[in-house]
């Protein structure tokens, strides 16, 4: 008698913990994307056409993305030129739960004072349910009188998936 109570006591704690169990699986909210895709196009608007063909494209391009803190430079190997209009294009993952990703530049090959480029801009923020960004940043070169060319770029466009 004493062990059909305490068998009918354990199927009940067990129902009982398989119907939490599913509770809990059905209720949860669907997770981030683990990764998000971005399609960048990285573009040197004020390249010297007269020439010197070192400054048609960015001669370093590096992407940072936030939270977590998170940035690359990009190797040549993985960019397309595209020679109609001197752009790079590329595409790389970022980590998931990004909500913000960036460009810098330097597309002041052709001077001789290159310095490292820098975002000019906000960066854009990615919405939670994108899972693919397609972007296109400007990036433009001055001098800073007497010193060395810099490079800003900003965003110019760009679209979610």
């Amino acid at each position: 008698m004493i062990a059909r109570s305490l068998i009918r006591r354990t199927l009940a704690v067990g129902v009982m913990l398989a119907t939490t169990a599913a509770m809990v699986v059905t209720t949860q909210q669907p997770a981030a994307a683990s990764t998000l895709t971005l399609n960048a196009t990285v573009d040197c608007l004020n390249v010297n056409y007269s020439g010197d063909t070192r400054d048609w494209y960015a001669s370093y391009v590096s992407v940072g993305s936030s939270p977590p803190s998170y940035g690359v430079t990009m190797p040549y190997s993985s960019m397309v030129a595209n020679p109609v209009n001197h752009t790079w294009s590329f595409t790389i993952s970022l980590p998931g739960g990004s909500t913000s990703v960036s460009v810098s530049a330097i597309c002041s090959g052709g001077h001789q004072y290159d310095q490292v480029g820098w975002t000019n801009g906000p960066a854009i923020s990615i919405p939670s349910s994108a899972t693919t960004l397609t972007a296109t940043w400007g990036c433009s070169t001055q001098q800073v009188y007497p010193g060395p060319y810099i490079t800003g770029c900003s965003a110019q466009s760009y679209s979610y998936s």
